[in-house]
């Protein structure tokens, strides 16, 4: 009789066994990314999860074992996803759902790390074990919350460190050059434009302007039709100061001339400074509004003429190579 008895006890306890070895996996966690991940990451999962929680609630011996994992794979320059503080993030995120959305006790609740040098999605996950404890496996337990301990008495940047830092991106990166066409006003019109730049996180740009008419205009001189083209020369400094704010302060020197075609010299001449902004409301075009102080000189004039009046506008489209902020 004891025999049987002791047979339909085993039975008992490889079921109940069996019915506590759930597991729940989710192996969907991006490159880099641990507590911050995007919680809908784990919806696909609720009913598995919900299992674990209500096993948890049945059997009152029992705990959750979650584990993190991270793999080898370098997702940034210089900075290696191989670090225990995604495993670590990526447990904490799956252990705050389990409390949040399930109603588990965090006193029911282990974390454990797993960080290898392979690299593959299924490295990279979180996972939810229940473990069975009764009085026979007392030492166990205790070495288990032995290792809780040492894990909750790491100093705060371990403990809660859920994302890599992000590494200073090298000096020559942040360098760039940009070109652009489009489009200048000047004293004496029109004037289609090409513009290459140097630039510097994208807040510092030096910016070269030519500009030329593929057009004649007519010029009378001493009773002589001349045809003429304009032709335009300058070089600006640029500033944004704000990441957020796409507008610059813009300042430098310009010269335009409206040239003869029979002789190539100007009858007509602007030179000075140039001292406005820039907005640039999509990446890839920008709309420069400047106050041009500039000394003007005609061909039959003697002395040159002052226009501290005058306005211009640019406008260009543009494309960028480099120069990470």
């Amino acid at each position: 009789m004891s025999k049987f008895l002791c047979t339909i006890i085993g039975c008992l306890v490889l079921l109940a066994g069996a019915a506590l070895s759930q597991e729940v996996v989710i192996y969907d966690f991006p490159i880099g990314v641990a507590g911050s991940v995007d919680q809908e990451i784990f919806r696909p999962y609720y009913d598995g999860l919900e299992a674990v929680a209500d096993t948890l609630e049945k059997y009152p011996l029992a705990v959750a074992v979650v584990t993190g994992g991270a793999d080898g794979e370098r997702y940034r320059v210089n900075n290696d996803a191989q670090n225990p503080a995604l495993a670590l993030g990526r447990a904490h995120a799956l252990r705050d759902l389990l409390m949040r959305e399930f109603g588990v006790d965090s006193s029911r609740i282990y974390i454990r790390t797993e960080d290898v040098k392979e690299k593959g999605p299924q490295y990279r996950y979180a996972a939810v074990r229940i473990v069975r404890v009764i009085a026979d496996v007392d030492e166990r337990v205790n070495k288990l919350k032995q290792q809780v301990d040492t894990l909750l008495q790491r100093a705060p940047v371990e403990k809660h460190f859920t994302e890599i830092k992000e590494v200073p991106v090298p000096p020559k990166e942040n360098l760039g050059v940009q070109f652009g066409v489009g489009l200048s006003s000047s004293p004496f019109g029109m004037i289609p434009v090409a513009s290459s730049a140097f630039t510097y996180k994208r807040i510092i740009y030096v910016e070269g302007i030519v500009g030329h008419t593929f057009w004649n205009r007519s010029f009378e001189f001493e009773g002589v039709d001349l045809d003429t083209k304009r032709r335009m020369l300058g070089g600006y400094a640029m500033v944004f100061p704000y990441e957020d704010i796409p507008i610059g302060a813009v300042g430098g020197w310009l010269r335009v001339e409206e040239i003869s075609q029979d002789y190539y010299e100007y009858v007509k001449l602007s030179e000075g400074l140039v001292l406005g902004l820039r907005a640039m409301p999509l990446d890839w075009l920008s709309v420069t509004a400047a106050w041009n102080p500039s000394k003007q000189r005609v061909v039959d004039r003697d002395m040159s003429e002052s226009k501290n009046g005058q306005f211009l506008i640019f406008a260009q489209a543009h494309i960028l190579f480099g120069g990470e902020r």
